[in-house]
């Protein structure tokens, strides 16, 4: 008995670990690359921050419109974050993750009540895959202003198990699963997709007081009001889509078909093929879901229907952002990564619909059950692998743009010294660019934060002009006796090389000013391989040392000026000068 109790323990421990795993790696994926800096959209909360300081918060600033959206409880969720943390973005995507783990637990209870005791092995396969389904990498995973979507996601597949439930009065269902539309429908457009997909469910109660006509009534009511609330005040933003009808529509289905891959494949032809599969699978069993509506045993058709809600949200919501974004072409959702928590909906209710279709006696499944399983389980490791290597090329990319957040981040901490120069706000090289294409707008977010006293600016740093060490050299162009005559529309090539001597973390960033200015005009990145760095300073640490810039006159004023080269040393706080200066003469042609 004890044997068989420990091994119990053990298999029980191993089946927790591979549940556990997807999540494990999540958290190790936030951690490592995650930055604590706002990116694009997040830079309109500053604002709405500095008025819940100030107690001039109205219900119109949580209720008005982003890009097309009334994100009401999600700014309830920011404000509430940001004054936790002091407006730590990390907390953010922690919170995101929260959501997720909160989705995956409502959807292991869903899968519980529509499976059989009797294949509990094919039970944990299909929630495992759904484990790694919703925990795969990506990077809406670092952005915190993703979570919205995460919320809506939730709040779909919480609203299907409340419906689902057996034990709970049928008054009580609807009105607790109307709370979750209702906080999905003010939480993004899509949001209000939740009334209509859970529709299958509420026409599935069983053994209910309330008749289902007048449960439809009430919930399409609920809507509807929803949706007319929705509309106060909306303003379609123009739209320009330079297409022919043919093109149009073609455009849309290759659109609509790669965002149903996305999530597996990120090649053109391919993703297509698949998401037509995935489009097919789910038409066919809602066919069969359809037509067993009328046999006298409902068990068929009430175990499918949660996962059939919850695909047919997947499929509307793809439909509606396949409507929002078709002008930027077919092939942009195997760009665009953030589309992809809701598209994931659909494989895991396919995942779902199978293993029920498997397991039940009264299906029409014709090939025998091992063999169904087999195939199953066959297909739930081709899905593993896809599932694996788009998560990989999500680490990939996350590497890539890791040291150029960082480098932002830092740009951040340093804005006071920041000047309003033309290569900060037109230069594909600005250390600003990974939070935001506008310039003015992180300015203003700044100012907003500053009032308010969120979140650590740098202030009254020193300017070390002849250190004891050597930090590095401007040695590209050579300093020659005379300035360097240009012109205001000239290009001007900037190299070098930095260092931090004798310390672990390595500058990625130089800061360019001129005259005696005690403000940066330009910045480089210090990302460049240096192994003749390394070699003569006998370290490895330097072997990414060099930085180059190029940056037009237009940031300079006109007359003679010495462009000076700076880092930042975090460990003393101050910046210390490079070796050498570039003389320079600008006229005006």
């Amino acid at each position: 008995m004890f044997k068989q109790s420990l091994s119990f323990s053990k298999t029980s421990l191993i089946l927790l670990a591979f549940y556990l795993l997807p999540l494990v790696i999540v958290i190790g994926f936030i951690t490592q690359f995650g930055v604590n800096i706002p990116v694009y959209d997040q830079w309109v909360l500053p604002k709405l921050l500095e008025k819940v300081a100030t107690n001039q918060l109205d219900f119109s600033d949580l209720f008005e419109l982003h890009n097309n959206h009334r994100i009401l409880f999600p700014r309830l969720i920011f404000i509430g974050l940001a004054f936790l943390s002091d407006w730590n973005i990390k907390l953010e995507m922690f919170f995101s993750l929260g959501l997720a783990v909160c989705t995956f637990i409502a959807l292991y209870s869903l899968a519980s009540l529509t499976s059989s005791p009797r294949y509990r092995n094919l039970f944990h396969l299909a929630n495992l895959l759904t484990g790694y389904l919703i925990f795969s990498l990506n990077q809406e995973w670092l952005w915190g202003f993703q979570l919205p979507i995460f919320l809506i996601n939730f709040c779909l597949i919480l609203a299907c198990l409340i419906l689902y439930l057996n034990f709970l009065h049928s008054k009580t269902k609807l009105i607790l699963a109307a709370i979750c539309c209702i906080v999905a429908s003010f939480s993004s457009a899509q949001g209000l997709i939740t009334w209509l997909a859970v529709i299958p469910l509420i026409l599935s109660q069983q053994n209910t007081k309330i008749s289902k006509t007048k449960q439809l009534l009430i919930w399409l009511t609920g809507f509807v009001l929803s949706a007319a609330i929705y509309a106060i005040g909306y303003q379609q933003e123009p739209r320009i889509i330079n297409l022919s009808l043919a093109e149009y529509l073609l455009t849309a289905i290759s659109f609509f078909l790669n965002l149903l891959a996305a999530p597996l494949v990120k090649l053109p032809i391919i993703s297509s093929i698949i998401g037509a599969i995935l489009l097919s699978l789910f038409l066919g069993i809602s066919i069969y879901y359809l037509k067993t509506g009328y046999l006298k045993s409902p068990e068929p058709l009430t175990q499918l229907t949660p996962w059939l809600s919850i695909g047919l949200f997947s499929l509307l919501t793809s439909l509606l952002m396949t409507w929002g974004r078709v002008e930027w072409g077919g092939n942009y959702p195997l760009t665009a990564t953030r589309y992809t928590t809701h598209t994931i909906l659909l494989i895991i209710s396919l995942i779902q619909l199978c293993r029920v279709l498997i397991t039940n006696p009264q299906t029409f499944w014709k090939v025998n059950r091992n063999n169904s399983i087999l195939i199953y389980s066959f297909c739930a490791g081709i899905l593993l692998s896809l599932t694996s290597v788009s998560s990989h090329a999500a680490i990939t990319q996350a590497q890539l743009e890791f040291p150029y957040k960082t480098s932002s981040q830092t740009c951040l901490k340093l804005f006071s010294y920041i000047e309003d120069s033309e290569f900060f706000k037109t230069s594909p090289n600005r250390c600003l660019l990974p939070m935001s294409k506008s310039t003015w707008w992180i300015r203003e977010g700044v100012e907003s934060l500053e009032k308010i006293e969120m979140r650590n600016f740098a202030e009254n740093i020193p300017f070390v002009a002849q250190p004891n060490q050597v930090y590095g050299y401007i040695d590209h162009p050579t300093t020659p006796e005379t300035p360097l005559k240009i012109n205001t529309n000239d290009i001007i090539n900037l190299r070098g090389w930095a260092i931090l001597p004798e310390q672990k973390q390595q500058p990625r960033l130089v800061f360019l000013s001129h005259g005696k200015q005690n403000l940066f005009f330009a910045n480089a990145d210090v990302m460049r391989e240096s192994p003749d760095i390394a070699e003569y300073l006998n370290s490895n640490r330097y072997r990414l040392a060099r930085w180059e810039v190029i940056l037009s006159a237009e940031s300079l004023p006109v007359g003679e000026t010495e462009i000076k080269a700076w880092v930042y040393d975090p460990q003393h706080q101050q910046f210390v000068r490079l070796q050498s200066q570039v003389k320079i003469s600008i006229a005006t042609q």
